[in-house]
């Protein structure tokens, strides 16, 4: 990892964690803590829709030959994507948040999907993931990657536990817009003028998404072309979809050689600066030596011991080989945190 990446801040953490507690009451249906984010029968909507979405990506993905599984899901939240690939596409997998009420709550969002089956739920740190190296042949995230200040540290964690020739896949990240005013930050659910600002695109250039997560320490952040290249280099291979916002061109590039090879034509890349847009993108790990297909439990790794040697899974927990740091299993989710971070995240 470049010591010049930036990383989440602990307090960042903490935020991520408290602010998504509260918010998993909210989308349960049990109370409103924050009037500008959904409901519970307004997110069940919301994954509803993002269910259909993420169908038509992944039958995408499948159509190019890309193996679905085993998976690996980041920021899975409630695990919607997982659990499609779980039972519509009958891939086996995890689905992995740092934020255990999330994912404590995909249970009940399977019911509500209609589902039979769920993913192993694993919560733990994106920059320290409890996975062999080399482990997993398909790795994916929705709007995650913008949560966190430099997404290449994090790429770089996804390459380690990439199987060789495993396949990295994000979607819906923002691509910077160097013309906003920013004069303010929104909630998802627009106030009365802000509506009306929005039905004239003007909203679009004055103010920026995320209020109620910005104000729980939660960074909401843009990554310019040049910030999105850095992190793609590190894989061999990378074909990168960005569409202008709101009904702009869609450019295709595909990774070489060549510095700058993130840059599109510059009438493209002037609309791009002006509006802003959302990436997309296919990355591929360089082959080398497969590993011999596990269980999924043996993908697993203790992150007190720098992911080398396996757990072996007891009654409802998982105990390290080694170290024999102990691993409990809440309401179904696996903590697995290093020691000291659990203390700092889940001390209550």
């Amino acid at each position: 990892m470049s010591s010049m990446s930036k990383l989440q801040t602990l307090r960042n953490k903490i935020g991520e964690v408290e602010f998504r507690k509260k918010l998993a009451i909210q989308f349960d249906g049990k109370g409103v803590f924050y009037e500008g984010e959904p409901t519970g029968k307004e997110y069940e909507s919301i994954t509803k829709d993002r269910i259909k979405d993420y169908t038509k990506y992944f039958s995408q993905l499948k159509k190019a030959n890309i193996p679905l599984g085993p998976y690996l899901e980041l920021g899975g939240g409630v695990g919607q994507g997982a659990m499609l690939l779980k039972n519509k596409f009958r891939q086996q997998g995890f689905t992995c948040d740092i934020s255990y009420d999330t994912l404590r709550l995909a249970k009940k969002y399977k019911d509500i999907l209609r589902y039979s089956k769920m993913p192993i739920r694993i919560c733990a740190d994106i920059y320290n993931l409890p996975f062999r190296a080399g482990s997993i042949p398909f790795i994916f995230t929705f709007q995650t990657l913008h949560h966190l200040p430099d997404p290449k540290p994090v790429l770089e964690e996804v390459k380690r536990v990439l199987a060789p020739g495993g396949y990295f896949y994000f979607n819906e990240e923002p691509v910077a817009q160097t013309f906003n005013l920013n004069l303010w930050r929104r909630d998802r659910n627009l106030k009365w003028f802000e509506k009306l600002l929005k039905a004239t695109i003007i909203l679009h250039f004055i103010s920026r998404i995320g209020k109620a997560e910005t104000d729980n320490d939660i960074l909401e952040e843009t990554f310019s072309l040049k910030v999105w290249e850095k992190a793609l280099s590190i894989f061999s291979k990378a074909y990168v979809t960005i569409k202008v916002f709101p009904f702009g061109p869609t450019i295709r590039l595909e990774k070489n050689n060549k510095a700058g090879w993130l840059q599109p034509p510059f009438w493209k890349r002037f609309l791009l600066n002006i509006l802003g847009g959302g990436i997309e993108a296919i990355c591929q790990k360089e082959d080398g030596n497969k590993q011999i297909e596990d269980t999924l439990l043996n993908l697993l790794a203790c992150p007190n011991c720098i992911h080398k040697p396996k757990l072996s899974a007891l009654d409802a927990r998982l105990l390290c080989n080694v170290c024999k740091s102990s691993f409990k299993k809440r309401n179904g989710v696996f903590m697995l945190f290093s020691n000291k971070q659990e203390k700092l995240l889940y001390s209550q």
